[in-house]
C-alpha cells in the first residue's frame, strides 16, 4: 500500500512522460494536470497515457477549459465482471430457444408440419436459427474486434434467450474500459451494425429466392412489414403476397435489428455514432429519438416499452476520455452512411395486426362468385363444386358449414363429400369441414345435395340454403347462397 504522496508522484511521472506539465491541482476526486500540448500530438500522447494508466485502475480524461488543456486522473474501483461460464450458459440456452421457439416454430408455421417434428426442428435450425444467430453473432463480434484494436477491454457476446417467434432477444457485449476518443467511439459503435448489415443482406436475398421458388408463400410471426431496403430487395424475386420463407424472415429480423441498434438514442450503437459526430449536442437528438419512439407507440405498442427502456438506461451519452480530437472526413462519411442505413431499414410498424390481414373469397374456376343457382330433381343427388381462396396475407383455419333445419325437415340431405388442397384430397361425409389455408392457397369443396323423393306442394319450387364460412376464432365470416329449383 503506497502513501497518497507517493501515488500522486507516480501519476504525475506518468503524465509528465507524455505531456509538458506546468501545474497540478489535487482534489479528493481527481488529480488535474495543466499541460502544454500541440494539437497534432494530443491524440497520440493521450492514448499512450490511457493505455498505461487504465490497467492500473486509473481513468484519465483530457479537456479544454478557459484556454487551458487539462488532464484529469481519477481512481477507478476494481470492477467485477461475469465469468466466461455465463456467456457459455447463455449461448447454450439461446441456441435451444432459437431452435425450438424460433426455427421449429417458424418452419412449422411455414410448412404446416408438427412443431416438434424432426423436419421442423432440422429445417427450422438451418433456415432460421443458424442464420439469425450468425447475424447477431457477427454484429457483436464486430464490436468486440474493433474494441480490441483500440485496446479497449470488452466481453465476449452475451446472447439472450426469448419466446417465439424469434427465440432470442438479441445479444450484447460489455465494454469494460471507457472509450478513448471520438474516433474509437464511432468505429466501435458502427462496426457491429455494419457487419450485421453485411451478413443480413445475402441472408435476405437467399430467403427471397427460396420464397420465390416455393409454390405456397406462408405467413410467419404475424405479419412483418417490409422496410425500404427489404422492398427493394424483393424486386429481384417478385412474389405475391409478401414472402414468408423462414430464411427471408431471418434476414428481415437481421435488417430490423440493425435499424434498432442505429437509433441515435442513449447508449445504443446509433447513440455512439451520434455522440462521436455531434458531441454534446447528441443529447438533444437522443431525446428526439425517444419522443419519436413514444409517438410510434400508437402504431406498435412495442415502441413504448423500448422507449421507456432507453430512457431508463439514460438519454445522455457519456463522453469519451478524449472529447477534444475531432473526426476526420472519412469517419464523418461513415457516420452519414450509418444514418442512411437506419432510414432504409427502419420499420415504423414492424408487425401489422394479424386480424386485419385475413380475408377469403368464394370462387368457381378462378372467378369470384356470390351465389350458386342449380336445378335438382326429387329423389336425386346434385354434386356442387366451388373454391374458397385465401386472399389475405396470413395463414388461418376456416370452418365451413352447410346446414339448413328447414330443408332437413322436408328430407333434404346436404353433405361435404371431399375437399382438395394442393392435390391432397380429404374425404368426408359431413355437413361441416375445417382446414388451414396459407396465403394465396385455395380449397376445392365438393358438396352433395340430395332431394327427398316426395314434395308436399305442387312443383316446381325454389329453395335455398347458405354455405357459411368462418375463421376458427369467429373474427371473419362469409356466406355463399345456394338456390335450387326443385322439379319432379
Amino acid at each position: 500500500m503506497i502513501s497518497a504522496a507517493a501515488e500522486v508522484e507516480s501519476i504525475k511521472a506518468s503524465v509528465a512522460r507524455y505531456f509538458d506539465v506546468y501545474g497540478i491541482v489535487v482534489t479528493p476526486l481527481a488529480l488535474t494536470f495543466q499541460v502544454h500540448v500541440s494539437p497534432t500530438g494530443l491524440d497520440a500522447s493521450f492514448d499512450v497515457l490511457r493505455q498505461e494508466l487504465v490497467p492500473k485502475d486509473y481513468i484519465p480524461t483530457i479537456t479544454q477549459e478557459k484556454g487551458e488543456t487539462l488532464v484529469h486522473v481519477q481512481r477507478r474501483p476494481k470492477a467485477r465482471f461475469a465469468r466466461l461460464q455465463v456467456n457459455i450458459a447463455l449461448l447454450i440456452l439461446t441456441v435451444l430457444t432459437t431452435v425450438f421457439f424460433g426455427g421449429a416454430w417458424n418452419w412449422a408455421d411455414y410448412s404446416g408440419k408438427p412443431l416438434l417434428s424432426l423436419e421442423s426442428i432440422g429445417y427450422g435450425s438451418v433456415f432460421f436459427s443458424l442464420p439469425l444467430l450468425a447475424i447477431l453473432g457477427f454484429h457483436e463480434m464486430g464490436h468486440y474486434f474493433v474494441a480490441k484494436r483500440y485496446k479497449v477491454h470488452a466481453s465476449l457476446p452475451f446472447l439472450l434467450p426469448s419466446a417465439p417467434p424469434l427465440g432470442t432477444l438479441g445479444a450484447f457485449i460489455s465494454m469494460r474500459d471507457p472509450i478513448p476518443n471520438r474516433r474509437a467511439l464511432l468505429d466501435i459503435g458502427v462496426s457491429g451494425p455494419l457487419v450485421g448489415f453485411a451478413v443480413a443482406i445475402p441472408v435476405t436475398l437467399a430467403g427471397l429466392a427460396l420464397a420465390a421458388a416455393s409454390p405456397v408463400p406462408t405467413s410467419l410471426a404475424g405479419d412483418p412489414q417490409p422496410s425500404i431496403l427489404f422492398t427493394f430487395l424483393s424486386l429481384f424475386f417478385p412474389i405475391a403476397p409478401y414472402p414468408r420463407h423462414p430464411l427471408a424472415f431471418a434476414g428481415w429480423v437481421g435488417l430490423f435489428v440493425t435499424a434498432i441498434n442505429l437509433l441515435p438514442a442513449g447508449q445504443l450503437d446509433g447513440g455512439h455514432v451520434a455522440r462521436a459526430l455531434l458531441g454534446r449536442k447528441q443529447f438533444y437528438l437522443s431525446w428526439a429519438a425517444i419522443l419519436i419512439l413514444f409517438g410510434l407507440g400508437t402504431l406498435y405498442p412495442g415502441w413504448l416499452l423500448f422507449g421507456f427502456l432507453v430512457l431508463m438506461l439514460g438519454a445522455r451519452h457519456p463522453p469519451p476520455l478524449n472529447d477534444i480530437t475531432k473526426l476526420d472526413t472519412t469517419r464523418k462519411l461513415i457516420g452519414i452512411a450509418a444514418v442512411v442505413i437506419l432510414l432504409i431499414t427502419f420499420v415504423p410498424q414492424p408487425f401489422a395486426p394479424v386480424g386485419s390481414q385475413r380475408s377469403f373469397r368464394f370462387e368457381l374456376g378462378g372467378a369470384p362468385i356470390t351465389e350458386i343457382n342449380q336445378t335438382i330433381r326429387l329423389g336425386t343427388s346434385l354434386p356442387l363444386t366451388f373454391d374458397v381462396n385465401n386472399t389475405g396475407r396470413v395463414r388461418f383455419e376456416l370452418v365451413l358449414t352447410a346446414r339448413d333445419p328447414n330443408l332437413a325437415s322436408v328430407g333434404f340431405v346436404i353433405l361435404f363429400t371431399s375437399f382438395v388442397i394442393t392435390s391432397n384430397t380429404t374425404m368426408t361425409n359431413n355437413d361441416t369441414v375445417s382446414f388451414l389455408l396459407n396465403p394465396s392457397q385455395h380449397a376445392i369443396l365438393h358438396l352433395s345435395v340430395t332431394a327427398p323423393t316426395a314434395w308436399p306442394t305442387p312443383l316446381p319450387q325454389r329453395v335455398s340454403f347458405q354455405v357459411h364460412a368462418t375463421t376458427r376464432d369467429g373474427a371473419l365470416s362469409g356466406d355463399l347462397p345456394v338456390r335450387l329449383q326443385v322439379t319432379s
